[in-house]
């Protein structure tokens, strides 16, 4: 399977991604500037965009704000808070439910070229670890 084009993209769909990073990127914002910044590129109803909005609204992603004429949307956390708190979700339900195969398979990626720093970096606080149990 390929390299996705951008992080974000196995976490949320295409879309949602896209408007995600085009919010992360206005800051509070329009349905209309989101359209007419993804419709550059796509051909993509307004529709379409308003419905992706207020479903990442739902998702907690988004903030709508109903008080003006036009609804004002802005992120709820930073492009980084929130692959911050997926990967952590995502490891988190890989070790719990697949101890044995996620732990080879990060061993391996740190063996296959990893940073010599990280990898030092997590013998010391696998150590602290052990030094602690005893």
């Amino acid at each position: 399977m390929g390299r996705r084009k951008n992080q974000l993209q196995g976490l949320l769909g295409p879309l949602e991604s896209e408007v995600m990073e085009t919010v992360w990127n206005m800051g509070e914002t329009t349905v209309r500037d989101v359209h007419a910044e993804l419709s550059g590129r796509r051909d993509l109803a307004y529709t379409t965009i308003m419905t992706t909005m207020a479903r990442l609204a739902s998702k907690g992603l988004l903030h709508k704000d109903t008080s003006g004429l036009a609804h004002r949307y802005r992120p709820t956390v930073t492009r980084d808070e929130y692959a911050r708190s997926t990967v952590t979700s995502v490891v988190d339900w890989l070790l719990d439910s697949f101890p044995e195969p996620a732990m080879r398979y990060f061993v391996q990626k740190l063996d296959d070229g990893g940073d010599p720093a990280v990898m030092s970096a997590l013998r010391a606080q696998i150590d602290d670890l052990r030094a602690q149990e005893r």
